[in-house]
């Protein structure tokens, strides 16, 4: 398949041609060309790097509005771009560029005023967003009919890992109970469902820090940033990877998900409308409901006591992301090729 198209991308993070999706699609697309954030060479303090790429998300899509005129397709990657994009595209629009928005989702339990803030300027940027995608069906269906987007407007396209977490990494497994990220995580679940079990638990997270009463003597809180070869090492030294998430309606835990069945390491995580996209339960990973304590602990002691279980999960999600990179890949082309060059 070849698209004669100019399609220009926008990305919250400092792309070094490790990409998949962008090294597929030079292959396939006319021209593609990447905005990202600007970064220093600051050898003595990430500070300035980080920041930058933290005001990204509002300076790129001002530098792609101005240059949307010579493109086909303009695609954020994020919600907080897409939303300063389409409302851009709203108030100023000129020329049928169409845009394209990757992950579109919303939190259903959030109430505070910042986070209805956002909603009201998510709503304000939606006629500025012809394409919208999402991480799993059921979300899907759900925001065509809150939102009255049509339905030819929205589409499931599924996250994938990134194709070197499919290599072969030759670390040995060190036997701890693993459990990583910030957003949307519930670890006192976690830390509650171990009690009894002997086994080492690591925490890696910037964003929980619980009492220190709480914290039993074989659970170690990892603060410090692991990215990169570090985060795959303690990733597949692990005996299984646990990731609890704080509620079933909220679309969260889909990227580390990924990376640990990818991996091949034995998973259990929240089911939630997200997570059951990517996952089958008992087959692929083991799911348990959001805040049921007893229900992961018994998965764990499962996993635990059963060491063929365990390795026959991890092989059988390894062997379902290798075909999920492509599912993910060919979905974006069909919008492309069926959508986007078909209304030229």
């Amino acid at each position: 398949m070849r698209c004669d198209l100019k399609l220009l991308i926008m990305i919250n993070w400092k792309e070094r041609g490790k990409w998949d999706l962008y090294n597929s699609l030079v292959k396939h697309v006319q021209q593609v060309d990447i905005v990202q954030p600007y970064l220093f060479n600051a050898r003595k303090s990430p500070l300035p790097n980080r920041i930058s790429i933290f005001l990204s998300e509002f300076y790129l899509p001002f530098i792609a509005f101005l240059n949307r005129k010579r493109y086909d397709a303009v695609y954020s990657w994020s919600m907080r771009m897409g939303v300063i994009y389409g409302v851009l595209n709203r108030i100023f629009r000129r020329r049928k560029t169409a845009h394209i928005i990757y992950d579109f989702h919303i939190n259903l339990i959030r109430t505070d005023p910042i986070y209805r803030l956002r909603l009201l300027l998510m709503k304000i940027a939606i006629p500025g967003i012809d394409y919208f995608l999402t991480t799993s069906e059921e979300e899907t269906l759900l925001y065509s009919s809150m939102f009255a987007i049509q339905p030819s407007k929205i589409r499931f396209f599924p996250m994938s890992p990134p194709r070197h977490f499919l290599n072969n990494f030759l670390f040995n497994c060190k036997g701890y109970i693993f459990a990583y990220g910030n957003s949307d995580r519930d670890y006192d679940t976690l830390i509650k469902s171990i009690e009894g079990i002997n086994e080492q638990v690591f925490i890696l997270t910037q964003a929980y820090t619980p009492p220190s009463s709480r914290v039993p003597p074989n659970v170690k809180i990892i603060t410090r940033r692991r990215e990169g070869l570090d985060l795959i090492e303690l990733i597949t030294s692990a005996r299984l990877v646990v990731l609890p998430l704080n509620d079933a309606s909220i679309s969260s835990g889909q990227t580390a998900m990924l990376e640990t069945m990818a991996l091949g390491r034995p998973l259990i995580v929240t089911s939630n409308m997200a997570t059951r996209e990517y996952a089958v339960n008992k087959k692929t990973a083991l799911f348990y409901e959001a805040g049921d304590w007893l229900q992961l602990k018994e998965s764990i002691q499962l996993i635990l006591d059963n060491q063929v279980i365990a390795e026959h999960i991890g092989i059988m999600a390894r062997k379902s992301m290798n075909e999920l990179i492509d599912k993910s890949f060919d979905v974006f082309c069909d919008l492309l090729q069926n959508n986007i060059q078909g209304n030229q």
